[in-house]
């Protein structure tokens, strides 16, 4: 595996991961603040993989 194709799997890793925390925030909504905490968390790594790809097939 490329490093490019590692990490638009790690991208698609976050994408899954940010879905079932939303999920489950709205099974229980006692633990809401805690996986919107954690989808935030996500997103973040999510940006910073999808800047890496971008710089890695800019040219």
């Amino acid at each position: 595996m490329i490093p490019i194709e590692a990490l638009k799997l790690a991208l698609s890793e976050e994408a899954k991961a940010i879905q079932l925390y939303d999920k489950l925030g709205a099974e229980h909504p006692g633990l809401k603040e805690t996986f919107t905490f954690l989808i935030n968390e996500e997103n973040r790594h999510k940006q910073l993989l999808e800047k890496k790809i971008a710089e890695l097939t800019k040219y």
